[in-house]
């Protein structure tokens, strides 16, 4: 029989001591060279529609606060990528969060995306994005199995403004944790409106 694990009342800070963790050893591991291209804050808001662990259809909605570092990638993957008249650039985006609707829940993650947008273009550039992290929240009713989570992310969107500085875009984030911390692993799928700042 399977148990619907609660997480314990210091979840939430011990979530938000992994994630700064995590994110300092991405940035020690940053080679030097790395250019970056601009950072800023982003704003993410979701709509999931998913059944709950009883198979009951909700309604919950999610909001993402957090910051993107954005980088210029690396020459030879520029290069390459630069003969299909393509820009390769990727970022670092840690957010913090709540759930609101059906369910109330905590959520915080750090995921590392790719970007990859045509060169050439001015004022108005179109951008395809993708990215999976690690996520913790504190969701208990849909079956999740674990307060840890893998957070697949793709999307697409626009860039546009005075040096494109501003980002519109549309992501589908998938949380499931493969069943590495336990039996149960329903997963959570959600749509996500994005916007950002450089």
């Amino acid at each position: 029989m399977l148990q619907n694990r609660t997480p314990s009342r210091n979840a939430a800070p011990a979530a938000l001591a992994s994630t700064l963790l995590v994110l300092a050893a991405i940035f020690t591991t940053v080679p030097a060279e790395a250019e970056s291209i601009g950072n800023g804050p982003v704003l993410g808001i979701g709509y999931s529609g998913d059944e709950d662990a009883a198979e009951r259809s909700g309604n919950i909605a999610i909001v993402h606060l957090g910051w993107r570092w954005s980088f210029d990638g690396a020459d030879c993957i520029d290069n390459l990528l630069a003969r299909a008249h393509t820009d390769f650039s990727w970022a670092v985006e840690p957010v913090i969060g709540g759930v609101f609707g059906d369910s109330e829940a905590f959520e915080t993650s750090v995921v590392p995306f790719l970007r990859l947008a045509p060169l050439g273009w001015e004022n108005l550039v179109p951008y395809f994005e993708g990215g999976v992290g690690i996520a913790f929240t504190s969701l208990r009713n849909y079956g999740l199995g674990s307060i840890l989570q893998f957070s697949d992310n793709v999307g697409l969107g626009l860039t546009f403004g005075q040096q494109r500085r501003w980002s519109v875009g549309y992501r589908f984030r998938h949380l499931s944790h493969a069943k590495l911390f336990g039996d149960r692993n329903e997963g959570l799928n959600a749509h996500f409106l994005t916007i950002s700042f450089q």
